[in-house]
């Protein structure tokens, strides 16, 4: 499994590896399929019944659960709404890794993500500053044309300021958004290229994890899939076994699994990736071998061990 806190490398490789697929263009058309087939759901289900107030309910559960230091602002008799972003941690965390390059354009999603969805109900965008990106910075403004605003409009104006330290990043919505990446790529372009991409992002973004079982062993891995389960919140879904020559894990149900269909999200034949490509590729830039045991798409559960070659 690959923790939701580590979503935003996986989206930044994913990036990078279709613009290698179709160039920027691809790159779009990702974002445009990310838009219609799961942002409309969400942001567009909330701005349909609530018009501009949706902005701020939708943006209200995500970015308090992502950690971000932000200001947002919503004036119903004006029709806008705004959000000064002063620290998103997932672009900052992405600038902050010395062994990994973020995708030049990683920021565009959410240009075209939310406004491709709210100008279907009369929400423009009329400020998007992504100028300060490499400090996670950024203010985006939407204004609702007056025949789009609902007839019970109460004319409400809030302000909710929020420091990063309020909040634990923990964003689980980024089980299904990284599942829809593999999902896109599998539907697109086959089971090799799932299995490329996360190769790709696996070398990149686990490179340090990689250097410590290179030089401590076994030990390095159990820590690193235990501490995953901790910050999932279900450290007894996991058992990690260490030996001599094996690191043995069983693990009962994936808390990734168990959010996605609890949401109404069904993961699609390739997720089973997330556990076997991933950990395999991991084992052999270690100087280990891997063996995926048994995996039970229902809820996650599975076995597997890494071994002395």
């Amino acid at each position: 499994m690959i923790s939701c806190t580590e979503f935003i490398p996986v989206y930044s490789e994913l990036f990078k590896y279709l613009e290698d697929k179709g160039g920027h263009d691809e790159v779009v058309r990702y974002w445009e399929y990310i838009s219609d087939t799961y942002v409309a759901d969400l942001l567009g289900t909330e701005v349909a019944g609530k018009g501009i107030r949706g902005c701020w309910d939708y943006w209200s559960k995500s970015l308090n659960e992502e950690a971000c230091d932000f200001k947002m602002e919503l004036d119903e008799k004006e029709g806008t709404f705004s959000i000064d972003m002063r620290y998103c941690p997932s672009r900052g965390r992405l600038n902050a890794y010395e062994h990994m390059e973020p995708y030049y354009d990683y920021c565009g999603h959410c240009a075209l993500l939310y406004a491709r969805q709210l100008e279907k109900y009369g929400i423009v965008n009329e400020v998007f500053d992504m100028s300060n990106v490499d400090k996670a910075q950024c203010f985006e403004r939407y204004r609702i044309k007056k025949e789009f605003i609902p007839a019970d409009c109460k004319g409400e104006k809030l302000v909710m300021d929020v420091k990063a330290a309020d909040n634990e990043y923990f964003h689980r919505d980024f089980h299904i958004s990284g599942e829809r990446g593999l999902r896109y790529v599998g539907e697109k372009y086959g089971d090799a290229d799932v299995v490329a991409y996360l190769t790709q992002f696996a070398k990149a973004y686990y490179s340090p994890l990689i250097a410590k079982i290179k030089e401590n062993g076994l030990a390095e891995m159990k820590a690193h899939i235990e501490e995953i389960y901790e910050v999932e919140k279900a450290p007894e879904n996991v058992k990690c076994t260490l030996t001599d020559n094996e690191l043995y894990v069983t693990v009962s149900e994936c808390p990734g699994v168990k959010y996605m269909k609890e949401s109404g999200y069904e993961p699609s034949q390739w997720y089973i990736e997330d556990t076997r490509t991933v950990n395999a590729v991991i084992a052999e830039e270690s100087g280990y071998g891997f063996e995926l045991i048994s995996y039970d798409a229902e809820n996650g559960a599975a076995e597997y061990r890494f071994f002395v070659k």
